[in-house]
């Protein structure tokens, strides 16, 4: 019991670092002046991907490297990001978008998709295919500021010292919480006799999409679709790029055959059914229904 314990204590810790993080991140975004899907698509899909970024990076620094951890979290986290929070935030209240956000982001996000299926090929991405990864986002990032910034808006919020502690406290709060979450996932694996993946994919990802989960539901209540589908498609193509990227930079992110061929395929065709789904420029209640249920 006292894993279990320890997962839900570090997953509060995660929450909570990633809040404080998030929050001082789009008081700085604000600071600079930049659109409202560029602070969901960037920012604020930065600031809900924290845990699964920390937990996959020191999942990789710890006892020789866990990378059946790293993999299984970021490939679960994409599935529960799509299935679960845009799908339950579409079942509930619906989501439209706009068209013009969604013909250059989408299509980036299913580019990303395909990028992580060609790395994986061999069932790893080594550090080579990990800077190509990051290569990528960073192209992503550099249209999102160039076609979404707001030059008037510069400069319309004074800068608060108050939310630069409110970064740093984030900051330990995560690191903390990412290393206490790997011990306890791999106690997990062992008490329930599954694979460090499986439970990475099933437990884990759940537990740090939370925060991509009630974004997406509270922006698609509140009639902000853009900024529900900016999050995700934000948190997702991070997922991808810049955390697979990163963690293969300490070594290759290998998985076993089995692993990969049952999960990647998954995530590339839920991507490609969103991609369906939002033809219409709205995810329908239906629609969610089908996301979650498929999850």
């Amino acid at each position: 019991m006292l894993e279990f314990l320890t997962f839900v204590v570090s997953l509060v810790a995660l929450y909570y670092g990633a809040k404080s993080i998030t929050e001082s991140a789009v008081h700085f975004a604000k600071v600079l002046g930049v659109s409202e899907f560029v602070i969901g698509a960037t920012v604020v899909a930065f600031g809900t991907a924290l845990p699964e970024f920390s937990t996959s990076l020191v999942a990789m620094l710890v006892d020789g490297g866990r990378p059946e951890i790293a993999a299984g979290n970021v490939l679960g986290s994409i599935l529960a990001n799509t299935g679960l929070a845009l799908g339950a935030a579409a079942m509930f209240y619906g989501i439209y978008i706009d068209r013009k956000i969604l013909e250059t982001d989408l299509s980036f996000l299913l580019a990303s998709m395909l990028a992580v299926f060609v790395v994986f090929l061999d069932f790893k991405i080594t550090w080579i295919e990990g800077i190509f990864l990051i290569a990528i986002y960073l192209s992503f990032i550099r249209h999102e500021i160039s076609e979404h910034k707001k030059g008037e808006a510069r400069g319309s919020e004074k800068l608060r010292p108050r939310y630069l502690g409110l970064f740093l406290a984030g900051i330990v709060m995560l690191s903390v919480g990412a290393n206490y979450m790997v011990e306890a996932i791999r106690a997990i694996s062992v008490t329930l006799g599954l694979s460090e993946a499986v439970v990475a994919v099933i437990l884990l990802a759940v537990g740090t999409s939370l925060p991509e989960i009630s974004t997406a539901i509270v922006a698609a209540k509140g009639g902000r679709g853009d900024i529900a589908m900016g999050d995700i498609l934000g948190a997702n193509t991070f997922n991808a790029l810049i955390i697979l990227g990163s963690v293969s930079l300490v070594q290759d992110v290998a998985a076993s055959e089995a692993f990969i061929s049952a999960t990647l395929p998954v995530v590339v065709l839920m991507s490609l059914l969103l991609g369906f789904m939002v033809m219409g420029n709205r995810i329908t209640r239906f629609e969610g229904s089908m996301l979650v249920a498929i999850y």
